[in-house]
């Protein structure tokens, strides 16, 4: 009696035992190998344009699964106009996995224009060049990629493009482009 009341003891806390230690092990796991959800910031850079006397940053704090707030910078020319740019972007992750994959964002921002120019008014007799700069408002959109790599999903790369519009007014404009495209191609460091 006592061979069968232990046998039927064991065979009750046999599966519990197994259910506990598959438990432990997808724990350790997770532990082990965080999911990209798991991302809170990420800064980063693209490594190109520096070469080129430019630069392109941004930083992205995870406010939801879904939701990010960046904020982005960039130095650039374009069309012999120099830009700076400072915009603040609010990212939608529609696959709600925390700063991976498809990112689709909207930013508003601050952008100088300096363009040299051959004639100004003020030293058309002495044929000088001078500088024209204008700051507006800017209103971005844009979509991009991102890929978490690595066990710990600490490297991020990110590829994307939208477009740009600059609020400069007709009187101030100096043949600036108004509305420009933007390319992203990023590398950083992601932050649990």
């Amino acid at each position: 009696m006592r061979r069968l009341l232990a046998l039927t003891t064991a065979a009750a806390l046999l599966p519990a035992s197994l259910a506990a230690q598959s438990l432990r092990e997808q724990t350790s796991r997770r532990t082990a190998d965080p999911s990209p959800v798991g991302v809170r910031q990420i800064l980063s850079i693209n490594p190109v344009l520096p070469i080129l006397g430019f630069i392109q940053g941004e930083y992205e704090a995870r406010l939801q699964d879904n939701l990010s707030f960046a904020v982005a910078g960039s130095y650039s020319e374009f069309d012999n106009v120099r830009y700076t740019n400072l915009d603040a972007k609010l990212r939608l992750y529609p696959q709600e996995r925390g700063m991976s994959g498809l990112g689709l964002a909207a930013g508003l921002g601050t952008g100088s224009m300096k363009r040299e120019a051959v004639y100004c008014a003020d030293r058309l007799a002495r044929d000088e060049r001078c500088r024209l700069t204008e700051n507006a408002p800017t209103f971005s959109v844009e979509g991009h990629y991102q890929w978490l790599l690595g066990t710990r999903h600490s490297t991020a790369i990110t590829l994307g493009g939208g477009i740009k519009r600059y609020f400069v007014s007709d009187a101030n404009d100096y043949g600036i482009q108004r509305i420009l495209p933007t390319l992203r191609l990023t590398v950083g460091y992601a932050l649990h």
